[in-house]
């Protein structure tokens, strides 16, 4: 057990390259809505506009993907924290659950890089065992390079690098924690398709439709 055993460690979260490409984004976002909205409302084309009806229109065209990802950002940026005390590695998640090991007890951070069939390049993990058997997961683009290292350093546990298709993860740890959509990523890559064509569908189409 390293000297440092009342240190405490608090991780905030890092802004993944996809978090940060959308933050790059939103000015354009912002004035493509600003011309979705015009052209809802005046028409064009032919067509005759929504007039004021455009203003609900829009609001239901965007106000699920727009309430999630503000929820989403803001609680991750508030709420999100790997933290590890005089007796706890905890994780706190974006929506406030999480789970934590005892200190004593965490025994591996297992570095992988997973293998799945939905995915063009492997993703980073580290999976975090306790010594009654417990695996949990970390998304490693979650955390600050050097964090994750001194968390451990700190701990005095070990860990290893490996990689792993999906298949050989959950043979390896099959008590892990993690969500089904990541056991099953075919299953889960085609539901997630499956959504998006709908909500295309019934959401986004009606509205090309009207103003084209």
């Amino acid at each position: 057990m390293a000297d440092t055993l009342n240190a405490d460690v608090v991780l905030r979260p890092e802004r993944p390259g996809w978090l940060k490409a959308l933050a790059a984004a939103i000015p354009l976002l912002m004035f493509g809505l600003l011309l979705v909205l015009l052209r809802l409302i005046v028409g064009g084309y032919g067509s005759q506009g929504l007039g004021l009806f455009a203003f609900p229109a829009l609001i239901v065209l965007l106000a699920v993907p727009a309430v999630w990802a503000a929820v989403y950002l803001t609680r991750r940026r508030r709420t999100m924290r790997l933290t590890l005390d005089a007796s706890t590695l905890r994780l706190t998640a974006w929506n406030g659950k999480g789970w934590h090991i005892p200190r004593a007890e965490v025994t591996h951070a297992h570095y992988l890089d997973v293998v799945s069939p939905m995915a063009g390049k492997p993703t980073s993990w580290v999976v975090v065992t306790g010594a009654d058997g417990t695996a949990n997961v970390l998304w490693q683009s979650d955390w600050p390079d050097t964090g994750l290292p001194r968390m451990w350093k700190t701990i005095g546990c070990a860990s290893t690098r490996d990689t792993l298709t999906m298949r050989e993860v959950l043979r390896r740890y099959p008590a892990l924690n993690l969500p089904w959509w990541h056991r099953h990523p075919v299953l889960g890559g085609l539901t997630g398709a499956a959504l998006i064509l709908i909500y295309g569908l019934l959401v986004i189409m009606p509205f090309v439709l009207i103003t084209s």
